[in-house]
């Protein structure tokens, strides 16, 4: 992508840089993936871009994104696209044909790199079946399911290259976690330093009343502050679970430090269907400026 100068502060660009996963596929953008594509290829020329991680793509649909995405994919000379590749479960049947699909389409060096791949797991016999298969150039992030206690699971990745994926939010109520089970996933991985990331529910910087589903959704700085508390050496749940659920977080309780060391060690990313949302809140916020 090109060089452009941010329009925050330093603090705020440790906090936000590569901090988003474009996930328009999914609901509820639920766009098409021409019209994905099409988001992408603008908001990754865009003064924003820096906070840009990776394009969604799930393996069934990487034989088709090449295909529309050929003339708009950047040049031999220019930096590829990212792409986090969505994999079937770990006990799905499908698992490995998609793990060869995916290192199938990095050989082509088309313009895009799959450097991350994605995939839930409940058992530690899949986790360590699925990692015996994942190609060396693939980091996983596995999506436990958090209303069970996931501590196991969490540890059974240490000295593993890989991290922890948690559902935050969906179409239905009861697609989002508890404070309770989320500050418990969040504890365990600052605790182990886990990188993780977090997915759905989360296109708004504070707490946020979604009417249509019927909850107050977690914000995404909630989650940031929450995870900077579970690395502190004094940390308990109940501090994580405190920021989850304060409607509004105070970001000075936080150094640049903490911040820097969160998002390099522990909070990787977010998966949302909306970049323009959050960047508007952002915005509104004052934490971004509007764009030159």
């Amino acid at each position: 992508m090109p060089d452009m100068p941010t329009a925050c502060s330093t603090r705020d660009e440790l906090m936000l840089e590569g901090f988003f996963d474009y996930a328009g596929l999914y609901p509820p953008a639920s766009l098409d993936l021409q019209s994905v594509i099409e988001h992408w290829d603008r908001y990754i020329k865009s003064e924003d871009n820096w906070m840009l991680a990776r394009l969604i793509i799930p393996a069934s649909k990487l034989g088709e994104f090449k295909e529309l995405a050929k003339d708009v994919m950047p040049k031999s000379e220019e930096e590829p696209w990212q792409l986090s590749v969505l994999l079937p479960p770990a006990s799905d049947e499908g698992f490995n044909d998609a793990v060869d699909t995916t290192i199938a389409f990095n050989e082509e060096d088309l313009g895009a790199i799959a450097n991350i791949v994605e995939f839930k797991a409940s058992t530690i016999d899949e986790i360590d079946s699925a990692l015996n298969v994942l190609h060396d150039d693939l980091f996983p992030f596995i999506e436990f399911p958090v209303n069970d206690d996931p501590r196991g699971l969490i540890a059974s990745l240490s000295g593993c290259v890989a991290g922890a994926k948690v559902r935050t939010g969906g179409v239905i109520p009861e697609l989002y976690p508890s404070s309770e089970n989320l500050a418990r996933f969040i504890f365990a991985c600052g605790v182990a330093r886990i990188p993780f990331k977090a997915t759905a529910g989360l296109h708004h910087p504070n707490r946020n009343e979604n009417a249509a589903v019927g909850v107050n959704e977690f914000g995404f700085l909630n989650v940031l502050c929450a995870s900077i508390a579970s690395m502190r050496q004094d940390a308990t749940e109940a501090d994580v679970e405190s920021l989850l659920t304060m409607e509004a977080v105070e970001l000075s309780d936080f150094t640049e430090e903490e911040i820097a060391h969160v998002r390099s060690e522990v909070f990787c990313a977010i998966g949302s269907c909306s970049f323009e949302e959050p960047v508007e809140d952002l915005r509104s916020m004052g934490i971004l400026k509007e764009p030159s």
